[in-house]
């Protein structure tokens, strides 16, 4: 599908992020759109702000300046089942329930859809096992999730997000406890589901092979400015400079 010719799900305007009037995250305002049918890697320096990014894109965090907007929709405007259906941060680092099992972990991806006595039909249960079975977790259902080893929670939580069937799907370093064959799994997968489901992905990462490898585009977070380019022309760019900057140490 040509890029003009996709939709724009998450876009942001003269854009500022960070905490407070001190802007320690970044400096330079930025324009972004983020696309159906696309994965955007967000990559720089630990502590340069890619988390804070993607809370200010899940709308978690309030932007200093400047406005996102959620399928044309200023984000502030959306109610929070409304955005819980269309947009979903996945961060490895959040805790989890000692006694839950990964099926009901992953059944509260159908929480946004259910209605006030947080009903399940037989439709959201086809979604769950359909999610399971698409990170490879059905195996281990009824376990406790608590008791996984981190890359196998890790492909918990994307089924979690997987089943609530999100347009926009932000990701916080997914990868960080898979080993090299699974990670590459998972960013084939990525693509896939973003051109299947018509989503927008935007995935952190500090691998720069599967950023060029497999992502449409590559986002930066450096110096306080962020820069965006196609992937196959983010290094002629300049953008995967500062992945250099120690080897001459």
């Amino acid at each position: 599908m040509n890029e003009m010719n996709k939709t724009a799900l998450l876009e942001c305007n003269d854009l500022l992020v960070g905490y407070g009037s001190a802007l320690e995250t970044m400096k330079i305002p930025f324009d972004f759109s983020l696309s159906s049918g696309t994965v955007v890697a967000l990559m720089g320096e630990n502590g340069c702000g890619k988390s804070s990014l993607l809370k200010t894109f899940a709308g978690l965090l309030s932007p200093v300046a400047g406005k996102v907007l959620l399928n044309g929709k200023p984000l502030v405007q959306w109610a929070p089942r409304e955005r819980a259906q269309s947009i979903s941060l996945v961060r490895m680092s959040s805790a989890v329930p000692p006694r839950m099992s990964v099926r009901e972990f992953v059944r509260l991806g159908r929480s946004p859809y259910s209605g006030i006595f947080d009903s399940r039909t037989a439709e959201d249960n086809r979604i769950v096992e359909e999610s399971m079975a698409l990170l490879d977790v059905a195996v281990f259902a009824e376990r406790p999730i608590a008791e996984l080893s981190d890359g196998e929670r890790s492909r918990v939580f994307l089924a979690e997000a997987v089943a609530q069937q999100v347009k926009v799907l932000l990701l916080d370093e997914p990868n960080a406890f898979l080993d090299i064959p699974r990670s590459h799994a998972l960013f084939r997968l990525l693509k896939k589901i973003a051109v299947d489901r018509g989503m927008g992905i935007i995935v952190s990462t500090h691998s720069v092979e599967y950023a060029e490898r497999y992502c449409d585009r590559i986002m930066v977070v450096n110096g306080g400015s962020v820069h965006v380019a196609v992937a196959s022309e983010a290094r002629k760019n300049g953008l995967l400079d500062w992945t250099e900057a120690f080897d001459a140490e």
